[in-house]
């Protein structure tokens, strides 16, 4: 399974279905059990391939029109919200164990350990709702299954860069805007807004990074790194306000009190690597970001046009009329 665009592809229509196709097998076979991939596991990969395939639909939205956008877009949006309980559940605990850890030198060795048990307890209640009963991880499977179905008819028309400028560029500059406005108002609320749009700006230089594989790498490694640092805070933030709902519920309040306060140190760290990043990442202007990605596409596609896509061509013709003979 490849998650950018491939030589190999005849047209941006060929590719795109292709992606769209792959992620979707994915998601279903891990949500039927048919892979040897822990229960857990298989509902977090898939809910990262429903991820995917939404930042596909906004690179061609534009191409497959409002209507099927809007209804894939949904369908996805619905089907990875299913999922989300027990996802939630096993970040809190992920988000408990990484913040421990960046303060282990400080800490005592299992620090905090009744309250990790909380949120495992927390975790293992809503996984057995959702992961042993096994009906909703088969209800969604079904769902995608017909999704898969209609990727087909996905209508991508154009085959130049103007299939994908518009989506990128409506990406790139909702993440500008996005960063300029958390530097007005850093809020949780749009600080989790610029994370969704860096996340679909990393799927859709993904899907590009063939155009020029080293550049692109670094590219979307450093977006990888800025959701990472934007991922870590908004999970911090969740953790908070489990803690503080969850309040009368802890019996050491005094413990709990360190934790929110450690809590309290690590975001406004996170921020600003996020900040400084960020800057660099949305330095252009995304009519010029988005110039400059589609020379390096039209480059690629000179370069890839001689000796891959006329010979595959030319293969086909001589296979269908093979074919009609026989």
């Amino acid at each position: 399974m490849s998650y950018q665009f491939q030589a190999e592809d005849l047209t941006i229509a060929t590719g795109i279905k292709r992606i769209a196709a792959e992620e979707l097998e994915s998601a279903i076979a891990k949500l039927k059990g048919e892979t040897e991939d822990d229960p857990n596991e298989a509902v977090h990969d898939s809910r990262k391939s429903l991820k995917k395939l939404r930042a596909v639909l906004r690179l061609v939205r534009a191409e497959i029109g409002e209507e099927r956008y809007q209804q894939e877009n949904v369908c996805f949006r619905d089907a990875g919200r299913e999922l989300s309980d027990v996802r939630d559940a096993q970040v809190l605990i992920e988000t408990f164990d990484k913040l421990i850890d960046y303060f282990r030198t400080y800490l005592v060795p299992d620090a905090f350990q009744e309250i990790r048990q909380k949120l495992v307890t927390n975790y293992e209640k809503v996984s057995s709702q959702i992961i042993e009963k096994e009906d909703k991880t088969k209800e969604v499977a079904g769902i995608l299954t017909e999704a898969r179905e209609r990727v087909a008819f996905w209508e991508i028309e154009n085959n130049n860069w103007s299939a994908l400028s518009g989506g990128l560029k409506k990406i790139y500059k909702r993440g500008s805007s996005a960063f300029e406005l958390i530097n007005e108002e850093p809020s949780v609320a749009n600080f989790h807004e610029w994370r969704k749009q860096v996340k679909y700006l990393w799927y859709h230089l993904r899907i590009l990074t063939p155009i020029w594989a080293d550049m692109m790498t670094e590219l979307t490694s450093q977006l990888k790194n800025l959701s990472d640092y934007l991922g870590d805070d908004h999970d911090l933030a969740i953790l908070r306000d489990y803690f503080l709902t969850k309040f009368d519920q802890f019996d050491n309040r005094e413990d709990l009190d360190v934790l929110l306060s450690l809590l309290n140190r690590r975001r406004p760290q996170l921020q600003l690597y996020a900040q400084n990043l960020g800057a660099r990442i949305y330095a252009e202007k995304p009519k010029d970001f988005v110039e400059r990605i589609g020379k390096y596409w039209e480059i690629w596609q000179a370069e890839i046009q001689p000796p891959v896509k006329i010979e595959i061509a030319v293969k086909q013709t001589v296979k269908n009329k093979t074919k009609l003979t026989t």
